[in-house]
């Protein structure tokens, strides 16, 4: 089996591969051209194309979200198996569940994330960002994944649930953690320490939703603790505690890791499409666009998966009943038939809010006026205050985290002058 992307036949090339993570477009170029729908190496059933990736997230009666056995992640070491029973079992609430369960866990959560709530948050949201930049304005540089990017959405996650901003280390570890076995890429021992943060986290979770049970406060934490199904078998009752412990992993992790990847990337592009950056320096009003237009190039979360409950069809070609199906979201946001010009960044792209970067259908990103919210400030403030943004010099080189779900810098050094 070839890793290599000019290997004469695309549907033999491993995706999980470093060749392929570095860079994963021209893959995805050929795959929508040559095999859009089609079983790779690894077992999964690639659907690459926009309209096909469509059909299959918003359509949950053929295609679950139930977390399954995956046929495409190596089973973790016996070690991992035993760590997690020290701990709460996985349940499935909101990511890995189906309707009407998962309508019941996600309208717990929504009203934390109603546009009114959200636009309520951003007094707080700016005064996290500008504190943020106080801290390396007189430095003429910095690493604004490290000091800025990530402090934003963690900050602004920690104060919602209601957790004390000296723990926000700890709240970065447990979520890097959580999302690193998402990569296909870890060692055993990589994976057994992610199995003793979990555990660590479950732990610091479980003393707070007991301080809320004793006393109820105005936080996200109180209200998923006071929180009552409001119908099926379970009205009126409130979550158990694994219950709960999922639904604050997944707040956590798509609280920061996303949105901190979203403003890092948009700002690399930026820096390198001057004639851009001149444009929304201009005129603002093109900053929400920007964030639209940055998901749309690099998409957080590049894929997820689905699970077919009977045989289907997709795009002409049929997938058996039990397939694993991945859902190519960073695929089908550079598909030409959707975006003209796909690969050019484009910050007044008229279409560039039907990006897929937030899922679609019923599973589409509880936080996403957040993480929207976020952003915008973000850059609002980052134009406002820092002039002549660029790339340091080839001593700090750009990383990016290496995985087939989750794309994304893991620093961004930059110069710049105070403006």
């Amino acid at each position: 089996m070839s890793n290599s992307i000019d290997a004469t036949d695309i549907t033999k090339v491993n995706m999980v591969s470093p060749e392929v993570l570095e860079c994963p477009y021209p893959y995805y170029e050929r795959v929508r051209e040559e095999a859009p729908v089609h079983q790779t190496p690894l077992g999964f059933w690639a659907v690459s194309r926009y309209e096909d990736v469509l059909s299959v997230v918003r359509n949950p009666e053929m295609f679950s979200s139930l977390a399954q056995s995956n046929s495409f992640v190596t089973p973790p070491p016996p070690e991992v198996i035993e760590i997690a029973k020290q701990g709460y079992p996985r349940v499935n609430t909101l990511l890995s569940n189906d309707p009407p369960s998962h309508t019941q866990f996600r309208n717990l959560v929504n009203k934390a994330f109603l546009p009114k709530r959200v636009a309520q948050l951003e007094d707080s949201i700016r005064k996290i960002a500008n504190d943020l930049i106080d801290a390396f304005i007189n430095d003429g540089k910095v690493d604004l994944v490290e000091q800025f990017a990530v402090g934003v959405p963690l900050t602004v996650i920690a104060d919602a649930l209601g957790v004390d901003r000296a723990d926000m280390p700890k709240f970065k570890k447990w979520s890097d953690d959580s999302v690193a076995p998402l990569s296909g890429m870890l060692t055993p021992e990589r994976q057994i320490e992610c199995a003793h943060s979990r555990i660590e986290f479950q732990k610091y979770m479980v003393d707070r939703v007991h301080e809320r049970e004793a006393n109820l406060r105005d936080d996200l934490l109180s209200d998923l603790v006071s929180a009552r199904f409001d119908s099926g078998e379970r009205a009126g009752e409130g979550m158990t505690m694994a219950e709960m412990l999922d639904v604050i992993a997944q707040l956590l992790v798509a609280g920061n890791e996303t949105t901190t990847k979203l403003i890092a990337a948009a700002t690399l592009m930026l820096v390198e499409n001057p004639e851009q950056m001149a444009k929304v320096r201009a005129d603002h009003s093109l900053i929400p666009n920007l964030v639209e237009e940055a998901l749309r190039m690099e998409a957080p979360v590049q894929m997820l998966p689905r699970f077919t409950k009977e045989d289907v069809e997709v795009g002409g070609v049929a997938i058996p009943k039990g397939s694993v199906v991945m859902a190519m979201y960073g695929c089908a946001n550079r598909d030409g038939a959707k975006y003209p010009n796909p690969d050019m960044f484009d910050i007044e792209r008229d279409n560039a809010r039907t990006q897929m970067a937030f899922g679609q259908g019923p599973h589409f990103c509880v936080g996403a006026a957040l993480a929207r919210s976020e952003a915008r400030i973000a850059f609002e403030l980052l134009l406002s205050r820092l002039n002549n943004i660029a790339l340091a010099s080839v001593d700090a080189p750009t990383h990016r985290e290496l995985s087939m779900t989750l794309r994304g810098l893991t620093n961004l050094h930059l110069t710049f002058t105070p403006a």
